[in-house]
């Protein structure tokens, strides 16, 4: 009776559909499901491009090449497989599914292996994936601060050639923070890398984002000296340069490419001229 028990299920299992190499497999999973003979067997559910769901036997019998990735399911944080290139590795994983995984930030360096913690179950339903690097660019750009508030002096529409003009710029102190992006712990940094004043007169200069260069009038450093004038006003501009790093924590900080914050005024540039009089 067993026997014929156990061919019953490998027949079921056979009758499972088997796509194409080229398919591209977007998440898998386990599912439990009894066969048309009393049968509970588990087996691998897989969300293909395209949006088709398909059944397999087990995880070998998917045609590609899967890599583990973390998500969420309906039951909270887990793991799951997928043909996408991910940089999680299985470091152990035990007999009822759930694994120890790891993040691997550079494949290159073998020492840079991170133990992410604790131990994950695999996904029993389709997973919304963690994405690390989103959750760190998400955060960073909520943070970045507007645009810079320059005080010029000579203030807008006084400048005059001859005449040195000083920026004054507040810079937004050094930010760092830890936040969760699935059961990875990230670590953020940020700060404002320079600070960058383009004149309008073809000259641009880069400062050092410290508060006594950039005091402003009449202590600050950050001058300019126009040499000719422009009633139609010059186009000043002051540019925040932005840096950021994540990491998941413990591992090799990645940048993050933060666009500059910018602030433009106008700035029209007056001539002194000096005559002789009777």
């Amino acid at each position: 009776m067993r026997s014929s028990i156990i061919a019953a299920a490998i027949a079921f299992l056979w009758t499972l559909p088997l796509p194409t190499m080229a398919d591209s497999y977007i998440a898998c999973w386990v599912v439990s499901e009894t066969d048309p003979y009393g049968v509970q067997q588990t087996i691998t559910r897989c969300r293909i491009a395209g949006g088709e769901v398909v059944d397999y036997a087990s995880d070998a019998d998917v045609p590609d090449v899967l890599s583990p990735n973390l998500g969420t399911d309906l039951t909270g944080q887990c793991w799951y497989l997928t043909s996408a290139t991910t940089q999680y590795i299985i470091l152990n994983q035990y007999a009822d599914g759930s694994a120890d995984v790891g993040y691997d930030p550079d494949p290159s360096d073998p020492g840079g292996l991170v133990a992410i913690g604790p131990t994950l179950p695999r996904c029993s339903s389709e997973p919304t994936p963690a994405d690390p690097s989103a959750d760190a660019w998400n955060y960073v750009m909520s943070y970045v601060h507007d645009p810079p508030t320059p005080d010029l002096n000579p203030p807008s529409g006084d400048g005059i050639t001859g005449l040195a003009t000083f920026v004054g710029v507040p810079v937004p102190a050094d930010h760092d923070a830890t936040l969760s992006s699935g059961a990875s712990t990230l670590e953020v940094e940020i700060e404002v890398d320079a600070v960058i004043v383009a004149w309008g007169d073809g000259v641009t200069d880069t400062y050092p984002p410290d508060p006594g260069v950039l005091a402003g009038y009449p202590d600050g450093s950050a001058t300019h000296i126009y040499e000719v004038k422009d009633p139609e006003g010059a186009v000043l501009t002051v540019e925040y340069d932005w840096t950021a790093h994540w990491r998941v924590v413990g591992g090799s900080w990645t940048a993050l490419p933060v666009p500059n914050t910018t602030t433009t005024v106008d700035y029209p540039v007056a001539e002194v001229v000096s005559r002789l009089t009777d």
